[in-house]
């Protein structure tokens, strides 16, 4: 198979497959453990024939590296493990043979190892060995990697982790052998902590975890075994005893534990129980509440002024009673000094000019703390000081040189001219100090008027540039200051050619355009051309100016959420042509908002300036971009089948925020879960045949509801679980609720309407499209009206509803009386007309019997004491069918669990069909007794047989 020859006489032997050597190795076609050598018979046909022997030896390649079986090993090692332990490792493979085959191996790690590797070159084995002892606590693992190299020179890597596992060889050892607790006050309360003692062991685990014990008997403290907490556990009285002395035990939770000691010394001293009291001059009502008070300084005030002069006092004797205070502000972030006279006195001071424009409120904070030994006390006084605003500044012209421009030939429509440049100044002072007024310093002819309030500056008459090109006026801003301040400026004025063209543009001044959701941005939504024949340059410059207007009122975030943006850009061919583009520069969400009204202003830069406004609705366009959503109260539904005996409803609500057949919503079952009885319509209607054979009861169905959208390209589909619990009468309703973890309302709704006979189905779901009274679905609110009802008018309600029994009860008796006369009367008139003769049911002796209704009992067969009289003829009957009355009566005398109230209405529904026509589909020997006569008799009397028709 892996060699051929020509047939000529040269004989040429050729390799025509490739020889793997190591898998002939493996196919046991040749020996390996010397040479691989494949032996061939040669035919020669000669002048005889001669069969040769050739032996091919096959060289072996190095076309192998070494492996591992995992190239990850995970070892855990205990430590103080003996020197010289050995654990066998699994050696590499590789199928070379020979040199080419794994020569050794080695260690390779960034840092020093305490292992070896042996390896058994004859054997393989491949063993780590122990060098040096291991501790945990030094070194908890290692890693590195063993390399397995052949004779090529080719490698292998193992990655190796050593996890090295702890014994308890370390004792716990406390931070430090004595500890001293000084400031512990006698009035701690019981519970208080006063210290925490900590030990610690190096070892891990269980053999690190280390318990605290007390082990003198001290009455008034405790300690914590986990955390090492020591609590006060009475109250503490210096006078009785100073110092506590105890001895703590630290012990570790590892076999053959380990301990330590030390001593905790706690001195109880005096308790420091006054504060300091700061008292302020000149006096000053202070707010007790927030601790406070409030100092008013004009800003004019010299350096070094007094703001107020203050005395503190504690008290406490010594320590105690001894104070000191300061200011909690930086001194280098406020313009005042606090300057210390004595022990107790002092006062604060001005160090730097005040100016109220730069800070207007200064909030300092004295603090006057005593030196109490155990906790000392401290008294916070806010000092508020407002600064009282000063006339020193003057009104300021953003610029004391103003070019503007008019446009001449401009006629004023009425008295009061028309705006040409508002004027502004500002006064960094406050109240009246910061008012402003303006007023034009040389306007003898009257050309100019400006407000003196607002600072618009109007043209009285109608300027032309051929008699005068520029008009020069001063103007001046004063404050109302005493005294005021005032700075002066100037205007020039350059009159222009007049300002003849309005802006126009290629739309009209209400448009719609429309971008589907979910655009990119930068998506161009539409471009609006607007040109300005005017030749000057400013006449002629377009600005737009946009406003989207928002659909609610206040909507201050709207302005923020625009996905919109509104550029310009100028015409490459026509300077008076500027192009109005509006792009997508964010998300668009037509469920958030549907449309973005936009107003655009597009003006001109002429003085007075001439615009258009163009009103712009951008819709938004809907995108499958939402999937339906099941708005259901709970997946359980639960159904009494005694009470619903054909078909039950549900109205399943599913909603898409999407629009048009992106929105519109239809059902679907799984056809892999959902039974042959339980239908789901697309409009959301679920109907359960409660009636059919297939139904177990106590039988759990679980329904996979699939409710997918008509969106395009895509529609969206979901899968919903519902739960179906069908039961009946004698089912314990209450047990299957608690079964299916379902809440409070659902088991008390199970035991006021279930146990109460069971009147109706309920289900656990909530359909918005029923009305709340509908009696399938009222859960907490049915349940808390029914709750009202039994606790304020039970027992009215009680006797009203025995009463109502009891009247129906009569009317339906009374009903039922005359529907049973009139049933018999057309029985028997049925019965005339069919070919039979009409009989009183007492002249049975005789054979002769009515087929009358009679009551329906399952099962049950009716015999007559006389067997002779089982039979009646049909002469001439075959074409007739046999037609049995059935009265509503008798459906009263049957057993069932129903209450009298559903019972009567079950009997008022079906007293409306009370015929039914039974035809046979055929007819079986075991049906016609054995003795039975089919021959025509006279008569019908000695011969026939009798049906009872029995309705379940």
């Amino acid at each position: 198979m892996y060699f051929i020859i020509n047939h000529s006489s040269r004989g040429i032997l050729t390799i025509q497959k490739e020889i793997d050597r190591d898998e002939l190795c493996r196919l046991r076609r040749c020996r390996c453990d010397t040479w691989c050598d494949l032996e061939l018979e040669i035919l020669i046909n000669s002048e005889q024939f001669n069969i040769e022997l050739i032996t091919i030896r096959i060289l072996d390649r190095n076309d192998h590296r070494p492996t591992f079986t995992n190239n990850q090993l995970n070892l855990t090692i205990v430590e103080h493990a003996q020197i010289g332990a050995m654990i066998k490792l699994d050696a590499a493979i590789d199928q070379d043979q020979g040199n080419n085959s794994i020569i050794g191996y080695s260690i390779a790690s960034s840092t020093s190892l305490p292992f070896s590797l042996r390896y058994d070159l004859l054997r393989g084995d491949l063993s780590l060995v122990v060098e040096q002892i291991l501790d945990r606590e030094i070194t908890s693992s290692y890693q590195f990697d063993i390399i397995a190299r052949d004779g090529g020179n080719q490698t292998g890597t193992l990655h190796v982790s050593i996890a090295i596992t702890d014994i308890n060889d370390c004792a716990p050892k406390f931070d430090q052998p004595i500890y001293i607790l000084s400031n512990i006050s006698e009035t701690l309360p019981i519970g208080s902590v006063v210290s925490r003692v900590h030990a610690k062991d190096d070892d891990d685990g269980i053999n690190g975890e280390i318990n605290y014990y007390l082990i003198n008997q001290d009455h008034c403290f405790e300690i914590d075994q986990v955390t090492g907490d020591i609590r006060v556990k009475c109250q503490l009285d210096y006078e009785t005893k100073s110092t506590h002395r105890l001895e703590i035990e630290a012990r570790d939770r590892g076999e053959g534990y380990k301990t330590d000691f030390c001593i905790v010394l706690v001195h109880i001293f005096d308790e420091n129980d006054n504060s300091p009291i700061i008292d302020i001059y000149p006096p000053s009502k202070i707010d007790n509440t927030s601790n406070s008070i409030e100092i008013g300084l004009s800003e004019s005030i010299s350096l070094h002024s007094l703001v107020l002069s203050l005395t503190i006092v504690d008290r406490d004797s010594g320590d105690n009673g001894r104070v000191t205070w300061k200011l909690l502000q930086s001194p280098a972030t406020i313009p005042f000094d606090l300057i210390r006279l004595s022990g107790n006195t002092g006062e604060i001071r001005t160090k730097e000019l005040l100016d109220r424009e730069r800070i207007e409120v200064y909030n300092l904070t004295l603090e006057a703390t005593d030196h109490g030994r155990s906790v000392s006390k401290s008294t916070l006084l806010n000092i508020n000081i407002r600064i009282l605003d000063e006339n020193d500044n003057a009104p300021q012209f953003r610029q004391t040189n103003i070019t503007a421009t008019i446009n001449e030939h401009v006629k004023s429509t009425n008295s009061n001219g028309y705006d040409i440049y508002h004027l502004h100044a500002i006064d960094y002072d406050h109240g009246i100090n910061g008012e402003i007024r303006y007023s034009i310093q040389n306007n003898d002819e009257n050309l100019f008027r400006i407000d003196p309030k607002t600072g618009i500056i109007r043209a009285m008459v109608e300027f032309d540039r051929k008699k005068q090109e520029t008009y020069v006026i001063q103007v001046e801003a004063r404050d109302q200051g005493k005294p005021s301040l005032s700075t002066q400026g100037t205007i020039i004025f350059t009159v222009i050619s007049r300002n003849e063209y309005s802006p126009v543009c290629n739309v009209e001044q209400n448009i719609s355009w429309s971008v589907r959701e979910n655009s990119e941005t930068g998506t161009v939504i539409g471009t609006i051309s607007c040109r300005d024949d005017d030749k000057d340059e400013l006449n002629g410059q377009i600005s737009v100016y946009p406003h989207w207007l928002s659909q609610e009122k206040n909507d201050k975030q709207y302005q923020y959420d625009i996905p919109f943006t509104v550029t310009t850009q100028k015409s490459n061919t026509s300077q008076s042509t500027t192009y109005i583009i509006i792009s997508t520069n964010g998300t668009i969400d037509r469920e958030k908002l549907s449309s973005y009204p936009l107003f655009l202003t597009v003006s001109d830069n002429g003085n007075p300036r001439q615009s258009i406004n163009i009103s712009i609705t951008i819709e938004i366009l809907d995108e499958n971009d939402h999937c339906p959503q099941l708005h259901i109260e709970s997946s359980f539904i639960i159904i009494n089948r005694d009470l619903t005996p054909k078909d039950f409803l549900i109205h399943l609500i599913a909603t898409d925020n999407d629009q048009d057949s992106n929105g519109n919503v239809t059902f679907e079952l799984s056809p892999v879960t959902s039974p042959e009885y339980i239908h789901l319509l697309p409009n959301g209607t679920l109907i359960v045949q409660t009636d059919s054979d297939l139904i177990l009861d106590n039988s759990l169905t679980v329904l996979h509801v699939q409710i997918r959208d008509q969106g395009e390209p895509t529609p969206c589909l979901i899968v919903e679980t519902l739960r179906l619990f069908i039961g009946s009468n004698a089912t314990d309703w209450i047990t299957v609720v608690k079964n299916n973890n379902y809440d409070d309302t659902s088991l008390r709704l199970a035991t006021e309407e279930f146990q109460q006979d069971k009147r109706m189905a309920h289900a656990y779901s909530v359909s918005p499209s029923l009305p709340l009274s509908s009696p399938l679905f009222q859960y907490p609110s049915s349940i808390a009206s029914l709750a009202t009802r039994k606790q304020m008018f039970g027992v009215f309600i009680g006797l009203s509803v025995l009463m109502f029994i009891v009247i129906l009860t009569m009317v339906l008796c009374f009903i039922d009386c005359t529907q049973k006369k009139s049933k018999k009367n057309r029985a028997m008139s049925m019965l005339r007309s069919n070919g039979f003769n009409s009989h009183d049911s007492t002249s049975s002796t005789n054979g002769k019997y009515s087929l009358t209704p009679l009551p329906c009992e399952i099962n049950n067969i009716y015999e007559n004491s006389s067997t002779a009289h089982r039979y009646k003829s049909f002469k001439g009957m075959t074409n007739i069918k046999p037609v049995v009355i059935l009265s509503s009566s008798a459906y009263s005398r049957s057993s069932s669990s129903i209450d009298s109230t559903t019972r009567a209405n079950t009997e008022h529904n079906r007293a409306r069909i009370n015929t039914y026509t039974y035809t046979a589909l055929s007819t079986s020997d075991d049906f016609m007794p054995i003795d039975f006569d089919d021959r025509l008799s006279s008569t019908y009397d000695e011969n026939g047989i009798e049906l009872r028709m029995t309705t379940v």
